[in-house]
């Protein structure tokens, strides 16, 4: 067993873990990426010149690190993760970890198990299509008005002043939205879902469909998203180590 740690990975490397990637995708039925790119720290573990496990590490704050891991469906239960993991955590002895899982494969389940991670919380992906959707019915408030006052950015205004922000990016033919806020003076008042909803029909303007991610425990806007018609499309569970 050869472990290799490095801060990046080389081309060849890069092309290795994407076949690794897809291996994995294609026998467990999951979606979850590796940022072959944009990892802080890396981990490969070959056994006689195959790579049997690969680990990376990226910032989300100050001592904590999402992690995420691939082993060779036929490789698995060898201890190369463990491996892999442990030359991690003698890395940063005194960070925490985050696991993420789709809950389609089995063997994440197991060792997130083994590892005795704890539950942290849950993020939906959700997803709402245009063709036939019809908006629900919603009386703007009095004095609202919206801009989209930069490429996918937009501003909601109550008697001019600033109530709200909203980000959209292009996500293949669909639109992603994120960053979705109204100002704390404004909230309760009906703004918020008055905004939401010009927003879409500004959206369903240019494209398809939009997508958006929502945590499990924001069960007001969750409640919003799926009265407006959005449905969920993944949920992604979260693990602390």
């Amino acid at each position: 067993m050869e472990v290799k740690a490095a801060a990046r990975l080389t081309d060849e490397e890069k092309r290795m873990t994407e076949e690794l990637v897809r291996l994995c995708r294609d026998h467990d039925g999951s979606s979850l990426s590796f940022p072959s790119e944009d990892g802080s720290f890396f981990v490969l573990v070959r056994e006689e010149g195959i790579l049997a496990c690969a680990l990376a590490l990226y910032d989300l704050e100050p001592h904590l690190y999402e992690c995420a891991a691939f082993t060779r469906p036929d490789m698995r239960r060898r201890g190369f993760f463990s491996a892999a993991l442990d030359r991690a955590r003698r890395q940063f002895q005194n960070d925490d970890f985050s696991f993420v899982t789709d809950g389609r494969c089995q063997a994440a389940a197991f060792v997130l198990k083994k590892i005795r991670a704890r539950y942290w919380y849950c993020e939906h992906m959700m997803r709402l299509d245009f063709d036939g959707w019809q908006p629900p019915v919603c009386v703007l408030p009095p004095a609202f008005s919206m801009e989209e006052d930069a490429p996918g950015h937009f501003t909601a205004r109550i008697h001019g002043r600033e109530a709200g922000v909203c980000s959209t990016m292009n996500s293949g033919t669909s639109v992603y939205l994120w960053g979705l806020e109204i100002r704390s003076r404004f909230r309760g008042k009906g703004y918020g879902k008055a905004f939401f909803l010009q927003v879409l029909k500004q959206l369903e303007q240019n494209a398809p469909a939009v997508l958006l991610q929502v945590s499990g425990d924001n069960t007001a806007a969750l409640n919003l998203y799926k009265k407006t018609g959005f449905r969920i499309t993944e949920t992604l569970s979260y693990y602390l180590y």
